[in-house]
């Protein structure tokens, strides 16, 4: 692999390599029985993860070229498991919440506001398309609650939802966004929202592919819909579309880009204060990754992104090697999506990779999430 130094931002940009060297991860545990998880994610205790079954289907009569991923409406859930030793990753209750529409990304909040306290899930929720389970058109209109859900990721509790559909006050300020996918907190508490457009079957998207950041003091005013609580969020449009999002140890924000038309053909970005000021992307850390999924970071500063059309995970580290990681010789799962980097108690300050296998096409229970050790990356 070959690095260089980028002038503009002093950020070291990576040249993927023909052939990356495997990477050995270690298996600590899978859970099987999942039903199209997106994104998984550890909670703070170190112990506890939490993640969506976003419960979808491919070749809805709505959609003719190509086929379309439509989720079905209330059918989505989220689970819960926990780690307990440094070769054991355990589902305790299959049914943490249930009754949701499209489960996506999570993380946990680290700085509280007056209504979250620290440690609760926020998730992507909802967003277009949507299909009632055997009907043959969509879901439109009301019925459509974009948003993001707070979850006491323990107990189950929701505490409450950030409205992102038509007549919020993002949609106020910007639009309501068309599927929030993305999704990122700083340890500052500061939110970020990718909105990944999964597609308008008729091709008539009207509002862009952006990531929105949403300021921790604002957090709060938008639960409430208070006038004006969106006018200190900002927004980066992503004209190939973004998908994962994360924030690194050192809260810059990372986010890889998802589609066909991708003139980079699949990037990894790391984006500054400067580029939401101006709202567009930054020039790309990597390119030319394909079709991709998730985006970590570690403590380390390597950085990682799935491509789920392939089934790799690649991983480009600070010292300038990269790598495609590999369990027991073979991909991680078929088709890895939205992962996290996390730090397990039992690893006693390594990483780990809680990978979840999107399963596109397979029917419900057909998939697993693993968690794997990817320690000295």
């Amino acid at each position: 692999m070959l690095q260089e130094r980028d002038a503009m931002t002093n950020s070291t940009r990576w040249t993927k390599s023909s052939e990356p060297s495997p990477f050995a991860a270690r298996l600590i545990g899978r859970i099987t029985g999942c039903t199209n998880p997106e994104s998984a994610e550890l909670c703070l205790d170190g112990e506890t993860v939490v993640f969506g079954n976003c419960t979808m289907i491919i070749g809805h009569p709505r959609y003719t070229v190509p086929p379309g991923l439509v989720y079905e409406e209330s059918q989505a859930f989220i689970s819960q498991a926990r780690i307990t030793s440094r070769d054991s990753f355990e589902l305790v209750k299959r049914e943490l919440i249930g009754n949701l529409t499209s489960t996506l990304a999570v993380d946990i909040l680290r700085t509280p506001t007056s209504k979250f306290p620290k440690g609760t899930a926020f998730m992507a929720v909802g967003g277009r398309p949507i299909t009632k389970r055997g009907a043959n058109t969509l879901v439109e209109g009301a019925q459509v609650r974009q948003q993001v859900l707070a979850f006491d990721p323990l107990s189950g509790a929701i505490l409450g939802r950030i409205p992102l559909w038509s007549g919020s006050a993002i949609d106020a300020k910007f639009n309501a966004l068309e599927q929030p996918n993305g999704l990122a907190l700083d340890g500052k508490g500061n939110l970020y929202v990718g909105d990944m457009l999964n597609g308008d079957p008729d091709g008539k998207l009207t509002v862009p592919s952006a990531i929105y950041r949403i300021p921790h003091a604002a957090i709060d005013a938008l639960v409430g819909e208070k006038l004006g609580a969106a006018n200190d969020v900002q927004r980066i449009v992503c004209p190939a579309y973004v998908n994962g999002i994360t924030a690194a140890p050192d809260d810059s924000v990372w986010c890889v880009s998802c589609s066909f038309n991708d003139p980079e053909k699949g990037a990894i970005y790391q984006l500054g204060d400067q580029d939401f000021a101006r709202g567009q992307l930054p020039a790309p850390r990597v390119r030319e990754l394909g079709i991709l999924d998730g985006v970590g970071v570690t403590r380390r500063g390597t950085a990682l992104a799935s491509n789920p059309m392939t089934g790799e995970i690649f991983a480009f580290t600070a010292a300038g090697r990269d790598h495609v990681i590999r369990l027991n010789g073979a991909a991680v799962v078929a088709q890895p999506a939205d992962f996290n980097v996390c730090y397990p108690k039992v690893l006693g300050g390594e990483p780990a990779l809680l990978v979840t296998d999107i399963a596109v096409g397979r029917g419900p229970g057909d998939s697993e999430v693993v968690l794997i050790d990817i320690s000295g990356l």
